[in-house]
């Protein structure tokens, strides 16, 4: 068990905040909330058509809306389920409401 004296030199090392509560504000500011985008009627069709060619095993790229921003996120799908509007890949379930764009090996615009 440390003793009263090891104690008081851990303390000299403990970081010292003097404003309190400032750098969580700092955070929060640094987390800017961004207005969801608008898909032309062209790009929800093209991005439909893309949804129903993704298959379970397959990598790819995806940016979907959390509700404050856009994220982007790449890997192998998991789980889909059409009927349940969500697509997993890995372990982050995403809901195809919020998809505004996917790429992957196959999903590409076929050339007429």
């Amino acid at each position: 068990m440390p003793n009263k004296e090891h104690a008081a030199r851990a303390q000299i090392f403990q970081p010292f905040d003097s404003l309190k509560g400032f750098n969580e504000l700092l955070r929060q500011q640094e987390q800017q909330i961004v207005e969801r985008k608008i898909l032309s009627e062209d790009d929800r069709m093209e991005l439909d058509r893309r949804i129903h060619l993704v298959r379970k095993g397959r990598i790819i790229r995806i940016v979907y809306y959390n509700g404050k921003n856009y994220i982007r996120q790449e890997g192998m799908v998991a789980k889909i389920n059409l009927e349940m509007n969500f697509i997993q890949i890995v372990q982050t379930k995403i809901d195809i409401r919020d998809i505004i764009e996917i790429e992957g090996e196959g999903l590409e615009r076929p050339y007429y």
